[in-house]
C-alpha cells in the first residue's frame, strides 16, 4: 500500500464524551504510523486549545483553526488571519446579537465571560503542565477597554484566524440568523459545540477551510490527494471530507457528514476509529 496522509478531527472523532482519546484510537494511530502512514490532527480548535494529552500520541502534524494554520513536524507551513476591520465589524455584530463568542488563533483566544464559563476553560487548563496555556486566554471585555484606551478598533488588538459563537438558551436565534447578520464578511457554518450550547457555529475566512489545508499539506508533502484520508463528524469537516481521496464519517457524526462519506464507521467511544483504520487496511 502507498503511504497515506490521514487527517483526523478532534472533537467527536479523536475524543468523545470523556474528552480523552480512547486507548483503541491511540493504538490505531501508532499502528498506522508504524506502517509508514502520516497521521495528522485537523481541527477547528486553535493551537492553544489543544491539550497536551491530545497531542501525547505524537502526530505528524497539526492543522488548526479550521485550516487557517498548518504545521508539520513542528514547522508552520502556513497561517492566515482575518482582516482587523472584519474582526471589529463582526465583534459588534456578535455583541448586538447577544451571543457568547471567542476569537481564536495561534496567537491567543479572546472570549466573552459567558463563553469561558460554558467551556470550563480554567478547569480544562488548570493542571501544571498546561498552566502556561492560560496566558493565551483573554477576556474580550478587557481587550475592548484596552482598545478604547489606545484609541484603536478592537480588531487591531485581536489577531484572529476564526471565531466560535454560542447562542444562549433563552435566545430564538439560529445559525442562519447569525449568517445573515454577518453577510459576506466571514463564512458561517454549524458548529460542533453541542455539549455546551444547542445552537452554535463557527465563523471563518472565506476560502480557508480544512479542505484547503488538506490540499496544501498534501502538496507540500508530495502526497497525491487520492492517497489522503479524512475522518470527521461535524459540518466543519465537510470540506476536508470532500477533498480527501477517502472520506470516513464517525457513527456519531451529523447526517450531512454521513451523506458525503465513503463509509460510516462506529461511534468515537465504541472503537470507531480503530474499526475505520482496520477496514482501510492501514493497520
Amino acid at each position: 500500500m502507498s503511504r497515506k496522509l490521514i487527517l483526523l478531527d478532534i472533537d467527536g472523532t479523536l475524543v468523545g464524551r470523556t474528552h480523552r482519546i480512547p486507548a483503541d484510537a491511540v493504538l490505531a494511530v501508532h499502528a498506522a504510523q508504524a506502517n509508514g502512514h502520516l497521521v495528522m490532527i485537523c481541527t477547528g480548535r486553535a493551537r492553544p486549545e489543544i491539550e497536551d494529552h491530545i497531542l501525547a500520541p505524537g502526530f505528524d502534524g497539526v492543522i488548526s483553526s479550521a485550516g487557517a494554520c498548518a504545521e508539520v513536524g513542528g514547522k508552520v507551513l502556513s497561517e492566515t488571519f482575518i482582516e482587523p476591520e472584519v474582526v471589529t465589524r463582526v465583534t459588534r455584530i456578535f455583541e448586538r446579537l447577544g451571543v457568547d463568542y471567542v476569537w481564536q488563533s495561534s496567537k491567543g483566544m479572546w472570549a466573552t465571560s459567558g463563553y469561558l464559563t460554558r467551556v470550563n476553560m480554567r478547569e480544562r487548563f488548570a493542571k501544571p503542565s498546561r498552566e502556561s496555556t492560560l496566558e493565551y486566554w483573554h477576556g474580550i471585555d478587557r481587550m475592548r477597554d484596552r482598545a478604547v484606551a489606545l484609541g484603536k478598533p478592537i480588531g487591531e488588538l485581536v489577531p484572529a484566524s476564526k471565531g466560535t459563537f454560542m447562542v444562549p438558551q433563552w435566545s430564538k436565534l439560529g445559525v442562519d440568523d447569525v449568517r445573515e447578520a454577518i453577510g459576506d464578511y466571514l463564512t458561517v457554518i454549524n458548529g460542533s459545540m453541542g455539549m455546551f450550547a444547542k445552537v452554535n457555529g463557527e465563523v471563518m475566512i472565506p476560502g480557508i477551510t480544512k479542505g484547503s489545508a488538506l490540499h496544501g499539506v498534501a502538496e507540500t508533502l508530495g502526497v497525491s490527494e487520492t492517497d489522503t484520508i479524512a475522518v470527521g463528524d461535524s459540518d466543519n469537516d465537510l470540506s476536508m471530507l470532500m477533498v480527501a481521496g477517502v472520506a470516513v464519517a464517525m457513527g456519531n457524526g451529523t447526517d450531512s457528514v454521513k451523506e458525503v462519506a465513503d463509509f460510516v464507521t462506529g461511534d468515537v467511544d465504541q472503537g470507531g476509529l480503530l474499526d475505520a483504520f482496520t477496514r482501510l487496511g492501514l493497520i
